[in-house]
């Protein structure tokens, strides 16, 4: 793993953030329509689409960030100042944050005992975005939502999008290793989602020493 990574302007960010300044009454139905769990199941035949970066790119040294985690939700670098975070109502998943509570990120693993596949469910990471993306269909503040594929240390990756009426950015990225789902989930402001893409993306792992591995 490089020592730095590329930070880029995220194009789909880019196109959440039109959706939620159109002038017209017209255009802003247009582009916040909420794409059902269909869109989530399309990504699975076309062509891989990535939150790559556009023209605009900088880099981070991972000598300023930390990481963190737990051997049964994985590890991922954050900034060197953030903290442990707990939401009450969170469950048992491993947290995260910035010091101002706003920016966390939240990391998960499942089993399919866990899970508990229902009738006409196939086990895997397909599977959780498709819940995920229900549930969140079904969430009153979500302006919009968007499904894509991505990488995650070279793993295949779900990745669902999502922007909240109040301007709050909520991405998790859903993905299989060995035989567990893994979610890696990050809510928070515009600026901090800019560098939280590129460190899930590239240094989650397994190992609490290595990113990416």
């Amino acid at each position: 793993m490089k020592n730095k990574i590329l930070l880029g302007s995220v194009t789909v960010l880019s196109a959440l953030v039109f959706a939620a300044c159109g002038n017209s009454t017209k255009e802003t139905k247009e582009t916040t329509t909420v794409q059902t769990t269909e869109a989530v199941k399309e990504t699975t035949t076309q062509a891989t689409t990535t939150t790559g970066a556009s023209s605009e790119e900088k880099e981070i040294s991972l000598n300023d960030t930390q990481r963190v985690g737990r051997d049964d939700a994985g590890y991922v670098n954050v900034p060197k100042d953030w903290v442990n975070f707990k939401d009450v109502n969170g469950g048992p998943q491993f947290q995260y944050s910035a010091l101002d509570g706003y920016n966390i990120i939240t990391l998960n693993g499942f089993t399919q005992d866990q899970a508990k596949p229902g009738e006409g469910e196939t086990w895997g990471a397909e599977m959780i975005a498709i819940r995920l993306a229900a549930q969140w269909e079904k969430h009153p503040n979500v302006q919009k939502i968007h499904g894509s594929r991505t990488k995650v240390s070279e793993m295949d990756a779900f990745l669902l999008q999502l922007l909240m009426k109040d301007g709050k950015y909520y991405f998790t990225w859903i993905f299989e290793k060995g035989d567990k789902v893994y979610t890696a989930s990050f809510e928070g402001d515009k600026k901090t989602i800019i560098t939280m893409i590129a460190l899930i993306e590239e240094t989650w792992g397994l190992d609490p020493k290595n990113p990416g591995k």
